[in-house]
């Protein structure tokens, strides 16, 4: 009983200390300017993907069908059937819409299929069955992300192989052998890049060809890649960021050991954004050099057992913002995303009101808005700082 007692005290004590020396060893709380202002709640439950003229949201919900919604009613356009059976406690796959609006995909939680649906009629246009690798046909090709190419054309899926498909036809064109774990197409659509945990490379989409091999020099690759918004150069993470040129496959620079990851481009190149721990590294894209931080919760967090992590970060169309979500680990911001001014470094927004940690953030094709999507079963639509 005593044990017991000594233990309810500490824990009740825990946050009063807690907050306590966070003012006395002058940690910083990212203080927004505002609260964020919901302009409608919707009920879903998966990632979300805003169709590129910005009228429709595309999600699984929470009953566990993929839906089209639209944004401005607040109203259900279509429930699309799904090819198989699914369980709706585990519906959280991405969705994603096609750059030309006409068809959105996702891949269904048996990891052997990827559905493509018409998005005016909410009619499914092409099933494709994942082929399987193993010799007894035991095991699938599991698919772990899609990727639309910028014509719509073709739409990669990652996983034990690196494949490409038609998407009008839902032909394979090409299978790559790499166990991808992030891809990108190039802006022309002319070439895809992937990494694997200890190789990467840039392929010709047209022949599968590779044309550059990227290569972590002794290290690792994480989780992400992508194509600078000019097509000129590749960034990924690992126990570094690195950059290569995309003419030559040269590395035109690369960061300290585990110096920040997930980067992700501002849509007009001008930076590029990468989580370091708590806090969003804002780097020179052309030398990867550091120029600002956006500092979140850190500091005594580590020393207390309480690892908060960054895990993605959203740039607003005009690039002049970016949203940050963290990790459900993160008891203090894993409900409450921020909205940050990249050029003051001032938190602007903090998106409050949901009641279970966020897992999907995204701004509107015309920066109004930003939708949150949470464990609680809700997407809310904010209305996005000028």
């Amino acid at each position: 009983m005593v044990v017991l007692l000594v233990v309810g005290l500490l824990a009740a004590l825990a946050p009063l200390v807690y907050t306590q020396a966070r003012h006395v060893l002058g940690l910083y709380d990212p203080t927004a300017s505002s609260d964020g202002v919901t302009l409608r709640t919707l009920p879903l439950r998966g990632s979300v993907a805003y169709s590129p003229d910005g009228r429709s949201l595309a999600a699984w919900s929470d009953n566990g069908t993929v839906e089209l919604w639209d944004v401005d009613k607040g109203t259900r356009l279509h429930v699309m059937p799904l090819a198989v059976n699914t369980d709706a406690r585990y519906s959280n796959r991405e969705v994603v819409f096609a750059p030309d609006g006409d068809t959105v995909a996702t891949e269904l939680n048996d990891g052997q299929t990827i559905q493509i649906w018409d998005t005016q009629t909410g009619v499914t246009r092409t099933v494709i069955k994942v082929p399987v690798t193993h010799p007894d046909g035991l095991m699938p090709l599991r698919v772990s992300k899609l990727v639309y190419s910028p014509d719509s054309r073709a739409v990669a899926a990652t996983g034990d192989h690196l494949q490409l498909w038609d998407v009008a036809t839902g032909t394979l064109r090409h299978r790559i052998d790499v166990p991808a774990r992030d891809a990108a197409f190039s802006p022309d659509s002319g070439t895809i890049a992937a990494v694997a945990e200890r190789q990467g490379g840039i392929w010709d989409v047209t022949t599968g060809a590779r044309v550059h091999p990227l290569d972590p020099a002794g290290g690792h690759f994480s989780w992400t890649v992508g194509f600078a918004p000019d097509g000129r150069t590749v960034v990924a993470d690992g126990d570094r960021v690195r950059a290569w040129d995309v003419a030559t496959g040269a590395v035109r620079w690369s960061s300290g050991l585990y110096e920040g990851d997930k980067p992700v481009y501002a849509p007009d190149g001008s930076l590029l954004a990468a989580r370091n721990g708590d806090d969003v590294w804002l780097l020179d894209p052309e030398s990867g050099r550091r120029l600002r931080t956006l500092r979140g919760l850190h500091g005594l967090l580590t020393a207390v057992g309480n690892n908060e992590q960054v895990d993605q970060v959203a740039w607003a169309p005009d690039s002049h913002t970016l949203v940050v979500r963290h990790s459900s680990e993160n008891e203090s911001w894993a409900n409450t995303p921020q909205v940050w001014d990249v050029r003051t470094g001032t938190a602007l927004q903090i998106l409050k009101g949901h009641q279970a940690p966020v897992h999907d953030v995204a701004y509107s094709p015309d920066g109004r808005s930003i939708t949150t999507v949470s464990g609680d079963g809700t997407a809310r639509i904010w209305r996005a700082a000028p």
